[in-house]
């Protein structure tokens, strides 16, 4: 039986001034649930249906394919609400992403059926919500008939669906929407599953990087007063930091930029190409087109006697009633007057990719290969600059989110996404757990502890996935030869670059999706690299020519891409060319191996009965929160529901994928702390 479902549910204000409807919320209820053509108050403050909990629970037991609007929302309220459920699950929204190939389009339940002209919903309930009151205060008729509508939309979305997927030029996407909607499952799960935090470790590393922050700001800020005298830096201003390493500004911003071709494309949205210039012709245009900046002593502003305010005079001679800025200091109430000593460390642009539209480049790619030359006080600067800006970024973006997020049994639910992004490649917020740096250069991974006592975190990663796919996909002889000699194609990136490791990922997937940019080294490497990799290079040309001709491009799992404006460019490339070369092979390895690998992995962990659970899947890798004693079966579970990947493809896709797929196990107390997972008797696998 097909049951379309559809909850309503309170909701509480956030800091933002945004909505939570967390069913992990304490104060937050299920206030009704609409399903098929029935509808049940489960906790309204006006009625509560006798026995809506049976009557579900019976209709959820009879029902084969439960559909919803966002149904891991749906989901998991009815199941945190007592109910359960185990059968099929189809997202109409996913649905919707499936069937857009790739094209960013609102999924929201009003939009998708608007697309296809399908009854609204009854907006007059916006007036209750747009001031704030939640459903469970909003009259029982209003919020009945609501309901019923969006059941009824729904379930109109869902045959409207069901009838494009039946089409000849779209049968081959069911089979995406079906993995896809079995990995919703799994997902669903990891969400209530929750990861667990260790607030005490999450406070130790926050008192130790603020007090790295604070001497780190200490020594910068002796070093830009040396620089530059009492002029203010804002040194989270790219362009006022390119101040001080290159001693430059540009005269004309405008004239700067279209000189050195720089900003984005209109027509494409891309990075304009740069021009080709001599070393001399460079050097003389940045001299030319950019004026020296001099080292200031500040003075008190005679016109606003140090207060940075004035209050102006009237045409009568009267004064205005309130204080203005002062125009002769800028409000800061001092004067600077030129030393006649040019300020900064007077680098020079070593190339065109050195120019931005304010000026010159200081992002983190660009300080850090200015540091790897730097000698002295400037090398001192860089380093603590680049560390600074790092240690910012960890304290906002990781320590707060984290804080933010984690409730007060110590736990985070983030919110998995499957239809962000374009490639399918999985998403979170709430905080982002799909971005949480990796190695020890900053220990919030630490945080991340086992909620059972002495239980433990383990985690499996796919080895070389990008790369492997690549290869899969282009059939290059040399990649597999690689590949069967376990070269590492990371390590051979960071030795011709001269980066570690961790920094060459970034290099190898460069070419891999069609990147050719950067640096004389860089763009020698990429080159190279396609020389060797011939076959990939060549797949890259078929790539644009297909979506050239067809406007898509599809993948062996009849996921597609679409590209309606893809055109040849005058240079014999593509327009999109970046995206029609890096969405199959993101595509293929994040959006359908590793799914594929979390749907088995979960699957046999049901099997086996365990108490372990799986928390969390980032890119290429699963992790799971295991029960004490359970390390050697969840290892097993591990490696069997990756090493099965490859007979998934065949029975899901049937694809004959002729590309070992190696794996790393790694276990430890907390998601940091963690070591190869090695059993003497280890299992087959």
């Amino acid at each position: 039986m097909i049951t379309v479902v559809d909850v309503e549910t309170s909701w509480q204000v956030t800091d933002t001034g945004g909505y939570d409807p967390s069913p992990y919320h304490p104060d937050n209820i299920l206030v009704s649930v609409g399903i098929n053509d029935e509808y049940y108050f489960t906790n309204h403050s006006e009625r509560i249906d006798d026995g809506c909990y049976h009557n579900i629970q019976s209709i959820l037991d009879k029902t084969t394919l439960l559909v919803g609007h966002n149904i891991k929302f749906d989901l998991m309220w009815l199941i945190e609400a007592g109910f359960k459920y185990t059968g099929k699950v189809y997202d109409t929204m996913l649905g919707e992403y499936i069937l857009n190939r790739g094209i960013r389009k609102s999924l929201t339940l009003e939009m998708s059926c608007r697309r296809r002209r399908i009854g609204s919903k009854d907006s007059r309930i916006k007036e209750f919500t747009d001031r704030g009151i939640p459903f469970q205060n909003i009259p029982v008729g209003l919020v009945e008939e609501y309901g019923r509508m969006d059941v009824q939309i729904t379930r109109d979305l869902f045959n409207s669906q069901m009838a494009d997927f039946k089409m000849p030029k779209n049968k081959h996407l069911l089979k995406t929407a079906k993995m896809m909607n079995e990995f919703l499952v799994v997902l669903s799960d990891m969400e209530r599953n929750g990861i667990n935090v260790s607030l005490d470790e999450l406070s130790k590393v926050e008192r130790e990087y603020r007090a790295e922050f604070a001497y780190l700001k200490q020594k910068i800020d002796k070093i830009v007063y040396k620089q530059m005298g009492d002029t203010k830096i804002n040194l989270s201003s790219p362009e006022q930091l390119s101040w001080l390493i290159y001693s430059r500004k540009p005269k004309d911003k405008k004239h700067w930029s279209k000189i050195f071709n720089v900003g984005i494309d209109k027509n494409t949205g891309k990075n304009k190409r740069r021009p080709n210039f001599s070393r001399l012709q460079f050097r003389n245009l940045v001299a030319d087109n950019s004026e020296k900046i001099f080292k200031t002593t500040a003075e008190q502003c005679y016109s606003c006697k140090g207060k940075g305010v004035i209050k102006r005079i009237k045409k009568d001679g009267s004064p205005y009633k309130n204080y203005t800025k002062c125009d002769e200091c800028n409000g800061e109430g001092y004067t600077y007057s030129n030393m006649g000593r040019v300020a900064g460390f007077q680098q020079r642009p070593r190339s065109v990719y050195d120019i931005a539209e304010a000026g010159f480049r200081t992002d983190k790619l660009t300080l850090t290969k200015i540091a790897g030359e730097a000698e002295g006080e400037f090398k001192t600067f860089i380093d603590a600059i680049v560390r600074h800006n790092a240690v910012d970024t960890y304290l906002h973006t990781f320590v707060e989110g984290l804080k933010n997020f984690t409730n007060e049994k110590g736990f985070l639910h983030p919110k998995f996404m499957q239809a962000v992004t374009a490639t399918g490649r999985l998403s979170s917020r709430d905080p982002n757990f799909q971005n949480q740096p990796r190695g020890k250069t900053f220990p919030i991974r630490k945080v991340v502890s086992s909620r059972f006592k002495d239980g433990k975190i383990i985690e499996i990663d796919f080895a070389q996935l990008e790369f492997r796919t690549a290869v899969f996909l282009s059939q290059d002889k040399q990649g597999m030869e690689d590949i069967k000699n376990k070269i590492d194609v990371h390590q051979y990136t960071a030795d011709i670059i001269g980066v570690s490791r961790q920094d060459a990922k970034a290099h190898t997937f460069k070419p891999l999706y069609g990147g050719t940019t950067g640096t004389e080294d860089e763009k020698r490497y990429y080159t190279k690299f396609l020389e060797k990799y011939k076959d990939i290079k060549t797949w890259h040309e078929k790539l644009q020519s297909e979506a050239i001709r067809f406007k898509r491009v599809k993948l062996p799992t009849g996921r597609e891409y679409s590209f309606p404006y893809a055109e040849r460019t005058p240079w014999g490339g593509s327009t999109y060319g970046t995206q029609i070369k890096n969405y199959p092979v993101q595509g293929f390895a994040t959006a359908d191996i590793v799914p594929l690998a979390c749907i088995n992995i979960y699957n046999l962990m049901k099997e086996k009965k365990v108490k372990s659970l799986l928390i969390n899947t980032v890119h290429d890798s699963i992790i799971a929160d295991v029960y004490p004693g359970e390390e050697k079966v969840i290892s097993d579970i591990f490696k069997q529901g990756t090493a099965d990947v490859i007979p998934a493809l065949k029975s899901y896709y049937n694809i004959d994928f002729n590309v070992p797929l190696d794996t790393e196990l790694k276990i430890g107390y907390n998601w940091l702390d963690m070591k190869e997972a090695i059993w003497k008797k280890w299992s087959k696998h």
